[in-house]
């Protein structure tokens, strides 16, 4: 398989696939793309070292960011990986991933991620965030900023939440979040030579030094100026501006410019609801009390 085809089919997938809403048939056409695509790689002996990366998260935790930030052709002239289209992947856990792969948006515990056969060397990019403002995220996504999934049951949750007082929907969305929650607890303190984990605060306030540390699990180092492109273009004034210019004129981003905390709006029986689902989740990611 030529070089150049490849480059092209990749650029595609990336701006007409990862970005816009797609169908899921397109994304899996795509998928049988990067299929064929790695078993071109393993007849030619031209596999990447590191043979496959996962962006894992839960929702609302970075992982636009993090395909942003792998996807980004400066990176992947360093990985030599394709970005595979996002799919609901904890529908198939047993899922076998091409050769040559970027697979963003794991959405799974630790346990589940470990039936994903480890077919070749693969890294892991894990990253938290306190999540006492992913509910509050979540919150805000679903009743404003996330384009319609086209999921009859999310699109009925997102209704519901939406009928309902700020206070009361918090609760919902909380309640609705618990498997999320649950599946973060599994990545604490996982000892794993294949994952490293971060936290999206620490990656915000010092980006040079946790994103340089975040490639280097990955097996990339970027000079100086490669990093500081990289940077640049994955800030979030510069995903807020794409995400914009592919939505209707007068929407919101997916990037909120209204970005409250969960110390503007939890009440006591936010707190409460978190703690009763996940207890003492906050304080052992290293996130203070209050």
């Amino acid at each position: 398989m030529s070089a150049a085809p490849s480059a092209r089919a990749r650029e595609w997938a990336t701006q007409a696939v990862q970005w816009n809403p797609a169908r899921t048939a397109v994304k899996r056409g795509v998928h049988a793309y990067a299929a064929a695509r790695g078993r071109g790689l393993q007849l030619t002996g031209r596999v990447p070292e590191i043979g496959n990366i996962f962006a894992a998260s839960s929702p609302k935790a970075g992982s636009q960011w993090m395909k942003a930030l792998f996807d980004h052709p400066v990176v992947r002239s360093h990985t030599g990986l394709f970005t595979l289209p996002q799919l609901d992947y904890q529908q198939t856990p047993h899922k076998r991933f091409p050769a040559g792969t970027f697979v963003p948006g794991i959405y799974a515990g630790y346990d589940e991620f470990l039936e994903i056969p480890r077919l070749r060397p693969r890294r892991v990019v894990y990253m938290f965030r306190d999540p006492r403002d992913l509910v509050v995220s979540g919150y805000y996504s679903a009743v404003k900023t996330h384009r319609p999934t086209h999921l009859a049951e999310v699109e009925r949750v997102r209704d519901e939440i939406r009928a309902l007082p700020f206070d009361e929907g918090l609760l919902l969305l909380i309640e609705d979040a618990a498997p999320r929650l649950r599946e973060i607890e599994t990545w604490v303190d996982v000892d794993d030579p294949d994952v490293a984990s971060f936290r999206l605060e620490d990656v915000n306030a010092d980006p040079r030094h946790w994103v340089a540390l975040m490639l280097k699990h990955c097996g990339v180092s970027l000079s100086p100026d490669e990093l500081e492109t990289v940077l640049h273009d994955v800030s979030r004034e510069a995903l807020q501006a794409r995400d914009l210019a592919q939505r209707e004129a007068g929407s919101e981003s997916h990037y909120r410019v209204d970005r409250k905390t969960f110390r503007d709006v939890f009440k006591p029986e936010h707190h409460a609801a978190l703690e009763a689902i996940a207890p003492g989740l906050a304080e052992r990611l290293g996130y203070p009390s209050d």
